[in-house]
């Protein structure tokens, strides 16, 4: 089996986090593609057996400010189209739904901290899922449902917060963050948490059998999506 698995990521600290070790224990092999560095890929998509877009600071209708956007919008329908597994998360789901002829947006308010999602309709992908879940958010964009995709999470404000499109799947939660990912984001921004009158405990306030609980079922997605 192909075992390597190619992260797009939008800034070094937005990396794969706690999915990094669950991917190891798998047997995949990772690699990063920094596209806001300017790299590109050197081999062909096909190479990889699972595709991660991660999360970042910019909006997808900001292209002509982040030209790399457009880069990464042809690989995400390069992976479609050859039904290569898809993961997209935060930024990374809102790319894939504008591939998909979503529309992309500012919400209505900002999503930061440890909060709860629901699940709205049952899918294979997600059979080991609570019906709600508290999940790590830090956004303030939201997107359209694809025409043909499945809606299985939404939260309070955001009815669209996980979509299922054949072999993809766009959160747009942060299934990747544990403390000590929530902890460096704390810090890397906290300019944005200052002016949005929240304290850095915000994003470390949940139980770490929470925490534990989300590896568990990030590591049942990621084997039934990718195998």
């Amino acid at each position: 089996m192909n075992s390597k698995v190619i992260a797009i990521r939008h800034v070094k600290i937005e990396n794969l986090g706690s999915l990094e070790n669950l991917l190891k224990k798998l047997g995949f092999e990772i690699e990063y593609l920094d596209t806001f560095q300017g790299a590109k890929l050197d081999k062909s998509l096909e190479k990889y057996a699972f595709l991660v877009v991660l999360g970042g600071p910019m909006g997808v209708y900001e292209v002509s400010k982040y030209p790399f956007l457009n880069y990464e919008l042809s690989l995400i329908e390069e992976a479609l189209k050859r039904e290569i597994p898809l993961l997209g998360i935060c930024l990374g789901a809102q790319l894939l739904a504008k591939v998909l002829g979503a529309e992309v947006y500012p919400g209505p308010i900002k999503e930061i901290g440890w909060l709860e999602v629901f699940k709205v309709e049952e899918h294979p992908y997600f059979i080991q899922f609570p019906e709600k879940l508290k999940v790590f958010q830090w956004h303030g964009d939201t997107f359209d449902l694809p025409s043909g995709a499945i809606r299985v999470f939404s939260s309070k404000y955001y009815e669209n917060q996980g979509f299922v499109y054949g072999k993809a799947v766009g959160l747009q939660f942060h299934i990747e963050v544990d403390k000590d990912l929530a902890k460096l984001w704390a810090k890397e921004y906290l300019t944005e948490l200052t002016e949005e009158g929240l304290s850095e405990e915000i994003l470390i306030k949940v139980e770490e059998k929470e925490v534990e609980n989300l590896k568990k079922l990030a590591l049942s997605l990621i084997k039934r999506l990718v195998f």
